[in-house]
């Protein structure tokens, strides 16, 4: 099993097993996440991607073949202000004066 490491997003086939049942997944975009207990994958945490490939329960991973490592995600979460534009404008012509 190759290493996914922690905020990366890879370009890969899985093969998970849930409770029961295992599933193959090919050619899926996988974003791990910062804080996970991966490669247990949280119903709470990877909601979308399991709904996405219709698992319903927390399910293993028990093998990766990465076909592409597409980068990390942008940890930082914060928002960037806007600043008023202080140039004035005329009122016939729209050009800034």
């Amino acid at each position: 099993m190759e290493e996914i490491k922690e905020g990366e997003i890879v370009y890969a086939t899985f093969k998970v097993k849930d409770n029961n049942k295992e599933y193959e997944l090919r050619k899926v975009v996988f974003s791990r996440e910062w804080k996970s207990e991966y490669p247990i994958l949280r119903k709470e945490i990877y909601v979308r991607f399991l709904k996405q490939n219709g698992i319903k329960t927390d399910c293993t991973i028990l093998d990766v073949k990465i076909l592409a490592r597409t980068g990390f995600k942008n940890r930082s979460k914060g928002y960037t202000t806007a600043k008023k534009n202080e140039q004035v404008r005329d009122s016939v012509t729209g050009a800034y004066v």
